[in-house]
């Protein structure tokens, strides 16, 4: 009993800087577990919040209608909603050096569907352009923010966590047209202002979700843009080519297959019930590449589907009837399979400018998209959709030697450190 009088220590103050970086350090150790609640939320708002972008072209003729718009008129409308993505790069910059990735993913749900909810009631061109600008950069804002938060949230399983995060994206591309033609014809374009009330409630649930989340504080090998890009050349440099040959076929997918099919005698219905099955099959791809990363590597994904997606679009030129459907599959899957590992390898090589990294990431897939659709329909109208898609499965061969360019990070080895800059 004597020796339990005295054991009773006495309670050191800590200083109050000491106590926050204990929280941090504590906060680092935990991020080593796959925190699936958390990631699925964002996925989930992902999903609701990519529905709203995909109102503007089923409602389209509508506001042609109303506003008397040009096709011109009616075609840059899209630029405007898909320009601010050209400033990701330095959007996520500003979210890097002042911790705003957070801030960013829980508001920008809300804004999203207000302004996009609000086009019906634009009673002019020029409005209906500032409020699509609104529209782009509160996209923008959202898709440099999350990918990192997501990342943050998986641990060493990144993979799996950008995998799920685009499932919900690749999701709302079907969901998207069909609530934007239910809200019209039951609410009318007018009456599209309802609708605005979910993007609110996705992000009053995700910032309930992620209220005792914290971003990862600056750190001593924060670096500027400029720094970074350098730092990470060799990396940009075999993203990019990857994203060049992927772009070159899922650009004359997406955009050109119906028109394609139907200019080859298949039937409307069967033209326009293709590209559901390339994308649905591309949901499957997104949904398992990622993950699969994680376990056999990054380079060995990206090299399975970067040869497979060829073979299947050389397959598509002459396949016929049922066996058209299953190259279409594999065709979705292979293709649409290396976005979230392309992420996964820009996310674990950018150190703490992650943010600023995923911008670029955004930013070059843009650019490139843009500069490719237009380019495969100057080839179709000058030789042919054949001959250009001939070209777009050619093209998709050179991303090959770009896997090459890639460091192991992530690999089953475990080589490499993963999160470390080039």
């Amino acid at each position: 009993m004597r020796a339990l009088r005295n054991t009773q220590q006495p309670v050191i103050e800590m200083p109050q800087g000491k106590k926050r970086g204990m929280a941090e350090k504590i906060e680092t150790e935990g991020a080593g577990r796959f925190q699936t609640d958390k990631v699925l939320a964002i996925a989930g708002v992902h999903f609701i919040h990519d529905i709203y972008t995909s109102f503007l072209a089923p409602v389209l003729p509508v506001i042609i209608k109303n506003l008397g718009l040009s096709l011109t008129q009616a075609g840059s409308l899209t630029v405007f909603m898909q320009l601010p993505s050209l400033f990701n790069p330095f959007l996520g910059t500003l979210a890097d050096r002042k911790n705003l990735k957070r801030h960013f993913l829980v508001a920008t749900p809300a804004l999203t569907a207000t302004f996009m909810c609000l086009i019906g009631l634009v009673p002019s061109f020029g409005l209906l352009c500032a409020t699509l600008l609104a529209v782009g950069i509160s996209v923008a804002a959202l898709h440099v923010s999350a990918p990192v938060i997501t990342a943050q949230l998986s641990g060493k399983s990144i993979g799996r966590g950008m995998s799920l995060f685009m499932v919900g994206g690749e999701l709302s591309r079907t969901a998207g047209p069909l609530v934007a033609v239910w809200a019209v014809s039951n609410l009318g374009l007018a009456g599209m202002w309802q609708l605005m009330f979910a993007g609110w409630a996705a992000s009053a649930v995700l910032w309930w979700r992620l209220r005792k989340t914290h971003e990862t504080a600056p750190g001593k090998n924060r670096v500027s843009f400029s720094v970074m890009l350098r730092e990470m050349r060799i990396v940009i440099a075999g993203v990019f080519g990857i994203l060049v040959a992927r772009s070159f076929m899922a650009s004359a997918i997406t955009t050109y297959l119906p028109t394609f099919l139907f200019g080859e005698g298949h039937s409307l219905w069967f033209s326009g019930i293709s590209l559901t099955v390339y994308e649905a099959a591309g949901v499957a791809g997104v949904f398992i590449s990622g993950t699969l990363s994680d376990t056999v590597g990054r380079r060995k994904v990206l090299l399975a589907a970067t040869v497979l997606s060829p073979v299947m679009m050389f397959a598509m030129l002459y396949a016929q009837g049922s066996l058209l459907f299953i190259v279409l599959l594999l065709l979705g899957f292979s293709t649409i399979a290396t976005g979230p590992v392309l992420m996964a390898v820009m996310m674990e090589n950018a150190g703490a400018n992650r943010a600023a990294a995923n911008g670029t990431y955004m930013a070059i897939s843009f650019a490139i998209r843009a500069s490719v659709i237009l380019l495969i329909g100057a080839v179709s109208d000058l030789y042919g959709m054949r001959p250009a898609f001939l070209m777009c499965a050619g093209v998709a061969c050179i991303g090959i030697p770009f896997i090459a360019l890639l460091p192991r990070s992530g690999d089953a080895s475990g080589k490499d450190n993963p999160g470390r800059p080039m």
